[in-house]
């Protein structure tokens, strides 16, 4: 099959390249095959690839866990049949050792990843849903039910953000976010945010939408100064979701930075288990579907939820599609058409 495979890290021209003839994956007992129509590219790829966070990873790799297609082959007595248009994330990319990934056209993956694709849904905005849909569904749960709760989300524009956007107005809340100049019109027309604060302008705590507010829920896409910033902005019994974020201006995370990291959020999620600090969540997604997928496949399926993709790009330009990526202040998501099926 044609997949691009991460031979080392380092920039994408030399660490991404285009095979023709790749194994297929060989399904377990309990995976589904599908033959995939379009992935995506999704941050932690990138800076996995780059060296930007050092996560050991056994090479060659196919990146990538998002994915949407058609099934091949299922486990007998499964809930899909072969031609069934699905979707899902895989949970793999990060599993050392494990070769399989998304940037291919074909993919095993556990069946309880997987969710039928709403009518009306292309393959391409089905891929850019998975990873960053179940991440902003996840960083929102602790709040929920969120009607007429007041959400801050940082990092709107982008994928996760838009997401957790539509999430929490579909859920009725009040949602507050922020993002640059260029994306004011874009969060709040396109993704209907009720207030979006620039934060070209100046601190983003100063400005009259966050100034004295309290948030019920916090998700943050961002980190950095944010984090200190927002943990004093909630309400309380609030919720705090880190999902990890360094900041905007960091561009290489060591050992110890990754360590210190981890350790803070640790921290600061048992203080707010003894109610000695904000209720803290630091999210480690997790892949199967009952976990925010086919909730995210029903909100689509009723118009409550919309993909901007903001660049697509073709299997064969992978490397592109990387360093677009990693320029960072994408609008939503990167899509990657693998091959046409019919939808």
């Amino acid at each position: 099959m044609r997949a691009v495979v991460m031979e080392k890290k380092g920039p994408a021209a030399e660490a991404l390249v285009l095979h023709t003839d790749w194994p297929k994956p060989v399904r377990k007992a309990n995976q589904v095959l599908i033959e995939a129509a379009a992935t995506c590219v999704n941050a932690g790829e990138w800076k996995v690839r780059s060296g930007f966070a050092p996560i050991p990873i056994k090479m060659p790799k196919i990146l990538g866990e998002d994915v949407a297609g058609v099934v091949v082959e299922a486990p007998e007595g499964s809930r899909f049949s072969k031609g069934d248009r699905v979707f899902a994330n895989t949970g793999q990319a990060l599993k050392s050792g494990d070769q399989g990934g998304t940037y291919g056209e074909f993919v095993a993956t556990d069946e309880d990843t997987l969710c039928p694709i709403p009518p009306g849904v292309s393959f391409l905005e089905a891929a850019a849903v998975p990873m960053a849909g179940l991440t902003a569904w996840q960083a929102l749960e602790p709040a929920m039910p969120l009607q007429g709760k007041r959400v801050l989300v940082h990092g709107g524009a982008g994928g996760v953000g838009g997401f957790a956007i539509q999430i929490a107005k579909a859920q009725g809340a009040h949602v507050t976010t922020t993002c640059s100049t260029r994306n004011l019109e874009f969060v709040t027309k396109e993704l209907g945010a009720d207030e979006a604060i620039d934060y070209i302008k100046g601190s983003w705590d100063a400005a009259p939408e966050a100034a004295g507010a309290r948030f019920d829920s916090v998700v943050d896409a961002v980190g950095g100064s944010y984090q200190a910033a927002s943990l004093r902005l909630l309400a309380p019994g609030g919720w705090f979701s880190s999902l990890g974020a360094t900041g905007p201006d960091v561009h290489h995370v060591s050992v110890l930075g990754m360590l210190g990291l981890m350790a803070g959020a640790a921290w600061r999620t048992l203080l707010g288990k003894l109610r000695l600090g904000p209720r803290f969540k630091f999210v480690m997604q997790e892949s199967k579907a009952t976990r925010g997928l086919d909730q995210l496949a029903e909100l689509m399926a009723q118009g409550k939820l919309k993909v901007h993709l903001d660049r697509v790009f073709p299997l064969e330009e992978m490397v592109a599609a990387h360093e677009y990526a990693e320029q960072g202040h994408v609008r939503g998501k990167v899509g990657i058409e693998i091959k046409k099926l019919h939808e």
